[in-house]
């Protein structure tokens, strides 16, 4: 299994910072001057803390 996940990107960085980004199949911003890229995310970041119980059986 893949824990990591390719999706394509337009996105515009301006001193270092990401000041856009959109999927490339739903580009919504209507900005011109936004360059292709290729962002890797982790499929499984965040889960640890669906499944975190307390002391007593309880989750948040």
């Amino acid at each position: 299994m893949k824990n990591k996940e390719r999706i394509k990107v337009f996105a515009k960085i301006e001193n270092g910072r990401t000041v856009c980004i959109c999927k490339s199949d739903r580009k919504c911003c209507g900005r011109q001057d936004c360059s292709p890229e290729i962002v890797e995310r982790d499929r499984f970041a965040g889960w640890e803390d669906t499944f975190r119980r307390d002391r007593y059986g309880k989750s948040r």
